[in-house]
């Protein structure tokens, strides 16, 4: 075989060696930046649902624990009436990094996402610097969730929708307050670019609004990569209007069920062009309600963090 190699290379033309070193190069490099990196966790942390593997400090992981926990219980009262709901499972794995540096280090190749799920396991950093640093492992926790609790597939609209409408809720000692929304949390502080005139045919045109039919279907919005912010909110908005709306509740879970298709939109929730009025009426009402000086004296930190003093957890050190 050695013989066999050397032979090859000999044969070898100097310009096809030259095109093997800047592939090799092109590989490494590619290597570097997109292969994950090996990560040795300090602590495992276990709670009733969870078992975190975690570099950030014992309190901080007990804190994540719990509120995850929190999470579980919200999502459990909404959720567990799907068909596919499954009460019973081993504990949902969760790598959680002591910062945001370590965490890209580990994981390269992120671009603009905080947080990511690849099951098995759902993968965030405690954002110390931020009132809320729950919200982006609390997001992410949502689709794992989605795919290995309740064992939906939505669509990316309602996939998302879902997420934020949970990661968004006010976290407290109490429970996940779902009739409250964190002004300290991702897409809320984007509030500003959606509806921007009180006019819903004004907004489509200046491009604050995208047609809710191309939410749904994913077919013809503006390009996803120079507005993300702008779909993330209306997949949130979207969600929470549906299943906050006494109008419409009692047919969240079909939707999800069905996936959130515009089939199935129009079956249970109704025309989406008509729907689309109600949801902007919805929209322009929520920026009375986020008042900007309201997300300016979260910004400030000028309000403690969601809760303090964790409940007891087993550590495994």
């Amino acid at each position: 075989m050695a013989l066999k190699q050397s032979r090859f290379i000999r044969q070898l033309k100097p310009q096809n060696i030259r095109w093997l070193f800047y592939l090799a190069i092109v590989l490494a490099i590619a290597a570097w930046r997109f292969l994950p990196r090996p990560w040795h966790p300090t602590l495992t942390v276990e709670t009733a649902h969870y078992k975190i593997y975690s570099t950030a400090t014992e309190e901080q992981t007990s804190h994540t624990g719990r509120a995850l926990e929190i999470l579980y219980l919200a999502y459990s009262n909404r959720m567990a009436k799907l068909k596919g709901w499954q009460a019973e499972h081993p504990r949902l794995q969760v790598k959680l990094f002591k910062d945001r540096a370590e965490m890209r280090w580990i994981n390269p190749g992120m671009d603009w996402a905080e947080a990511f799920y690849q099951e098995p396991f759902c993968r965030a950093y405690y954002s110390d610097g931020e009132i809320n640093p729950y919200h982006w492992m609390l997001h992410e926790s949502v689709h794992q969730l989605n795919h290995e609790v309740a064992h939906i597939a939505p669509a990316k609209w309602l996939e998302e929708g879902l997420a934020e409408y949970f990661s968004t809720c006010q976290l407290t000692s109490n429970g996940l307050a779902m009739d409250i929304i964190d002004l300290n949390t991702y897409p809320v502080w984007w509030m500003d670019e959606i509806a921007s005139s009180s006019n819903l045919v004004e907004n489509i045109r200046n491009g604050s609004v995208i047609p809710l039919r191309a939410i749904i279907t994913g077919k013809g919005g503006p390009a996803m990569n120079q507005n993300v912010n702008l779909y993330y909110l209306h997949w949130w908005t979207l969600t929470r209007f549906i299943f906050e709306n006494k109008k419409y509740h009692d047919h969240a879970l079909a939707l999800v069920e069905r996936s959130g298709t515009l089939d199935a939109f129009e079956d249970l929730i109704g025309p989406v062009d008509q729907v689309q009025n109600e949801w902007h009426d919805y929209v322009r009402q929520l920026k009375v309600e986020l008042k900007a000086e309201d997300r300016a004296h979260y910004k400030n930190r000028k309000v403690p963090k969601p809760f303090e003093t964790p409940a007891p957890l087993r550590t495994n050190l």
